[in-house]
């Protein structure tokens, strides 16, 4: 089975994302309150997501500084 990648577009909700980065959804969090991850975009009271094109842009970058 081929690894799964993060989407080019569109939204990912936080617990996804964690999956997707291999750590738990408290770390995204915190990453997002300290600002060293994208701010996720709130959907509706109870729902937020990040943008895509963020993440991957956030990520290309820390590839760039490794």
């Amino acid at each position: 089975m081929a690894k799964e990648t993060i989407p080019t577009s569109g939204m990912i909700r936080p617990k996804r994302l964690a999956e997707l980065l291999g750590v738990s959804e408290s770390t995204i969090w915190r990453k997002a309150k300290n600002g060293t991850l994208p701010r996720p975009v709130k959907l509706s009271e109870r729902v937020a997501a990040f943008d895509a094109v963020e993440i991957n842009r956030w990520l290309a970058e820390r590839r760039e500084v490794a």
